[in-house]
């Protein structure tokens, strides 16, 4: 390289040496203020999730509590249309043969009036449904928010 050269990247590398210690001054005095101000940004979007996970967890007991209501409702209506077709079978008359079972369906219940016992059969079919619903009820009516 020669007198010359090396004169030129002696220069060069103190203009360099010079450019990176402006830099590290600047950066080391700067430094304290970003860090202040990044804390405080974080801070606030710290916040900022706080609240939107906040929202979000809101929502989500809103779609349990809705989840749970429609599926009580669900199961009462259930029970209620089941208590309404036991009572409603109670005067139960065979059709015509609609199908291979309706003839012996008929005979069954011919049987079953001679003896007396369709009325006993009702009797039980009520009283079974009127339990179950009752249970149901009491069942649905002692849940408690922790599942106890």
């Amino acid at each position: 390289m020669g007198v010359i050269g090396g004169a030129f990247k002696k220069l060069f590398g103190l203009l360099w040496d010079c450019i990176k210690w402006i830099g590290e001054f600047i950066y080391n005095l700067f430094q304290p203020f970003i860090d202040a101000i990044l804390n405080v940004i974080q801070v606030f979007l710290d916040i900022l999730d706080a609240i939107l996970y906040f929202f979000y967890m809101v929502g989500v007991v809103i779609v349990k509590v809705f989840t749970l209501i429609f599926q009580t409702a669900k199961l009462l209506w259930s029970l209620v249309v089941g208590f309404g077709k036991t009572l409603a079978s109670l005067q139960f008359t065979p059709g015509s043969s609609g199908h291979g079972y309706s003839a012996m369906i008929g005979k069954v219940f011919g049987i079953a009036e001679s003896m007396q016992l369709n009325s006993v059969a009702y009797i039980m079919l009520f009283i079974l449904w009127f339990f179950t619903a009752i249970s149901a009820m009491k069942l649905i009516s002692s849940i408690r928010v922790g599942g106890d």
